[in-house]
């Protein structure tokens, strides 16, 4: 019973990841609300959940505070072209019959197309800041990889998409979880995409005196 709430134990590191959790939602929280930093916020937090995850020590808000710093300016632009394309292609869905009007038989081809732009965007997502916070990449680069690996990893996409409606839903029935929202999503999702990335890059955040040492044993 004692090693069961030591703090080696389950009971201990259960509640120290909910606290890490909770603080890096209430942190992304804070550092989104003029909302065009939404982008450089989300960079941070995945910074902090994606080295977490591969048991890189550090101090979280140090570490947050330091990502959205460096990632600010690719973080926001990233932000700002997804925001405006989706937001351009659910005007333009919700808007169709309208359209319609206007465009004639044209908006019976254009519908489709705007459907799969939407779910291209959304599955990009996925990887999109991920991997501006861990890649010293080009903008560029950033949109090629990451629309790359949201076809070529099909699965892991649409499992993160799925995983992200779900924390909506239960922010939906209970509201008090939007206190863990964000955070518990970045922390399950980096599970998955950090899987993704070492497909590309296995030396992710390999510790190499460590390997050095485990070789000498």
């Amino acid at each position: 019973m004692g090693g069961f709430f030591s703090l080696d134990g389950p009971f201990y590191k259960f509640g120290s990841m909910l606290a890490d959790i909770m603080i890096l939602s209430l942190v992304w929280l804070v550092f989104s609300l003029p909302l065009f930093t939404v982008g450089a916020s989300t960079c941070a937090l995945f910074y902090v959940t994606t080295r977490r995850i591969s048991n890189r020590e550090g101090y979280i808000l140090r570490d947050f505070f330091a990502a959205f710093k460096a990632n600010f300016k690719k973080g926001t632009l990233l932000w700002l072209l997804l925001a405006s394309m989706v937001g351009l292609l659910v005007y333009y869905l919700l808007n169709a019959a309208m359209l319609a009007e206007t465009m004639g038989n044209m908006a019976r081809y254009f519908y489709p197309v705007w459907i799969v732009l939407l779910l291209e965007l959304t599955l990009m997502s996925v990887y999109l800041f991920p991997m501006a916070a861990r890649f010293d990449m080009k903008f560029s680069q950033i949109l090629k990889s990451s629309l790359f690996m949201a076809n070529r990893h099909f699965f892991t996409s649409v499992t993160c998409v799925v995983l992200a409606l779900a924390i909506l839903l239960g922010v939906y029935l209970y509201p008090i979880a939007f206190l863990v929202a964000m955070g518990l999503y970045a922390w399950l999702a980096s599970y998955l995409v950090m899987r993704v990335f070492k497909k590309y890059r296995p030396e992710m955040d390999k510790d190499p005196l460590l390997e050095a040492a485990e070789e000498d044993e």
